[in-house]
């Protein structure tokens, strides 16, 4: 199996920006389960509809503003 490269580009790109690091406090805070409910809701979004990573990064902030 090939992963396309837009693909694992969006994927790189959303754990660069979202981070993927232990907080500097040892637990999980509300901006880490934020960050971790961004980069999943992009990526079911990127692989369900196969749109950009700008729109599902969109699409994610609103799920996860709820």
């Amino acid at each position: 199996m090939r992963i396309s490269p837009f693909i694992a580009t969006a994927l790189l790109s959303t754990l660069i920006l979202t981070g993927c690091g232990a907080s500097s406090d040892g637990g999980a805070t509300d901006t880490d389960s934020y960050n971790k409910c961004l980069e999943l809701e992009a990526a079911k979004l990127l692989d369900e509809t196969g749109s950009n990573l700008d729109y599902a990064n969109e699409k994610a902030a609103e799920i996860c503003a709820q």
